[in-house]
């Protein structure tokens, strides 16, 4: 019992950091009209692609704590 318990607390932390990370990129994503990403990503703009990535891990690590 006490594993199905740590399975279902894995999982709702999970669901919480991902609907996190969407919401927060369409927030970044609605804050800078200016940039489109996936177009830039497309165009294989290594900028953008560290800048999200630097994004992304700053997020995970709120995130993290906050799930915690």
């Amino acid at each position: 019992m006490d594993l199905l318990n740590y399975a279902f607390s894995i999982f709702i932390s999970l669901a919480i950091g991902l609907f996190g990370f969407i919401i927060a990129f369409k927030i970044f994503d609605w804050m800078t009209p200016a940039v489109h990403f996936a177009d830039q990503l497309k165009a294989d703009n290594k900028s953008v692609a560290i800048f999200l990535a630097g994004l992304f891990i700053g997020l995970g690590i709120l995130l993290g704590s906050a799930v915690k």
